[in-house]
């Protein structure tokens, strides 16, 4: 059924667009009933032609949920450049009686549990650090953005953000059933002490109810209880309260099992002069692949806080990556309208642009080629990865639309590049707002890319 639907859709639009062409085949589609409780902004533009093709509310103030990330990654990847990097590094004083270690971090939303063994590992065994001193001077303490829903937390898309984020600052909970009226089988990583697990769970017990895996968030406690029927294998991630905390727990426990014994920690920048132990340095291109291949919030924002760290001075605020974009938009791009950008994910509620203002950094980074690249390798392409990797699949735009999705309550868009028949590369940008049944707009928005393409 789904296959003759597309079909039949296919020479409706072959007959359409030979009638009235792709203006008169966007009108027909914006006459969809979607739209009568409902607002869409379109905008599209031909970067081979260099003319607008076609636009819709395009100056019309949207929230642009996750498609703000491809924004700040074009921003992040001009001004910082392709070649930059950001490091977690590990330092190492040696007095005559004593060994202290500095632990500095700058954001890495990337680092791993296995990263940080090939760091404990270059500290070496059985030996004594006096003081482990822990540098997260990097930002300031405020671990969520401006506009963020309080109530968004525990789950893995709105991390306590800090300088130092292990595992994206979350610990992956899996849970399988056991016998029945048994408990289920409960299993973390990483492993550590920093938090616990409540396993109140049974399992194949129907009155027990649906499994749920929460932590105890209202309260910022980091005890993580799983509750309900357990009937197959399943699991959950979920964000830690101080993950800078989190970091340097699982550090110690990590020294200690290779008898390196820590005794203490301070959370300051040492005076002391340090030698290099190790270094990670994560390149810039991975977080951008990350924050739009798998619209990963952390790996934005991080994008957005080393931005601000081009100011010079620390530790850095939010609010300083932010007016770093907003700068960048007012200069390059001559933004005429009154727009507001709170945070680097579209998380916030704050945030808001056109899409005309999305269209001319889509044009903006078309015209650099170096960050262009980088952004067409990270973008979803539909039919085959990321979350664009369930849609248009088997139609004439899979593998023909590389686009950033971008999905809230009350929101669903849609930006980045299509390559149309003629072999012309189109930019364009889709924001649905207030559709209550992303699924429907998600349909149409596929409608919108298949016409791109013809």
């Amino acid at each position: 059924m789904r296959f003759l639907t597309t079909v039949i859709f296919s020479l409706f639009v072959s007959v359409f667009l030979s009638a009235q062409g792709f203006k008169g085949a966007m009108d027909s589609l914006l006459c969809d009933e979607l739209f009568t409780d409902s607002d869409v902004s379109v905008a599209v533009y031909d970067l081979d032609d260099d003319t607008l093709v076609y636009a819709h509310r395009s100056a019309k103030m949207c929230r642009p949920a996750s498609v703000l990330k491809l924004l700040t990654a074009g921003v992040a990847l001009e001004r910082l450049g392709v070649e930059y990097s950001i490091c977690t590094s590990l330092g190492v004083s040696r007095g005559a009686d004593f060994r202290n270690l500095l632990l500095k971090g700058e954001m890495d939303p990337l680092f791993s549990e296995q990263e940080l063994d090939a760091m404990v590992a270059s500290v070496g065994d059985s030996s004594v650090v006096d003081t482990l001193f822990v540098d997260c001077s990097f930002m300031d303490s405020v671990y969520w953005g401006p506009g963020w829903s309080w109530d968004d937390t525990p789950w893995e898309f709105q991390p306590y953000m800090s300088p130092l984020m292990l595992n994206g600052g979350c610990v992956d909970v899996s849970v399988k059933p056991s016998a029945r009226g048994a408990q289920p089988v409960v299993e973390c990583r990483p492993v550590s002490s920093y938090y616990s697990v409540a396993n109140e769970a049974v399992s194949h017990d129907a009155s027990c109810g649906k499994l749920t895996i929460l932590r105890d968030w209202l309260d910022n406690s980091n005890v993580i209880r799983v509750r309900g029927n357990c009937v197959g294998a399943c699991g959950e991630r979920m964000n830690l309260f101080r993950s800078e905390r989190f970091f340097v727990t699982v550090m110690c426990e990590k020294l200690a099992a290779r008898g390196v014994s820590v005794g203490n920690v301070v959370y300051a920048a040492s005076p002391d002069t340090f030698e290099l132990l190790h270094c990670k340095q994560r390149s810039i291109l991975e977080v951008v692949d990350e924050a739009l291949k798998e619209s990963n919030n952390l790996c934005a924002e991080a994008l957005t806080f080393h931005l601000g760290a081009l100011y010079g001075h620390r530790p850095v605020a939010h609010k300083d990556g932010t007016n770093i974009i907003k700068g960048f938009l007012d200069y390059n791009l001559r933004m005429p309208e009154k727009y507001e950008i709170a945070d680097g994910s579209g998380l916030s509620l704050y945030t808001y642009i056109s899409a005309d203002i999305m269209l001319q950094m889509l044009r903006r980074i078309y015209g650099n080629s170096a960050v262009y690249e980088a952004v067409l390798r990270g973008l979803p392409v539909a039919g085959w990865t990321g979350t664009l990797k369930g849609r248009m699949a088997g139609t004439v735009a899979e593998r023909k639309i590389r686009a950033k999705t971008g999905t809230v309550s009350g929101i669903c868009t849609l930006a980045g590049y299509a390559e149309a028949r003629n072999g012309h590369t189109l930019a364009f940008v889709i924001f649905n707002q207030n559709i209550m049944a992303p699924k429907l707009a998600r349909r149409w928005q596929n409608k919108v890319c298949e016409l791109l393409c013809r």
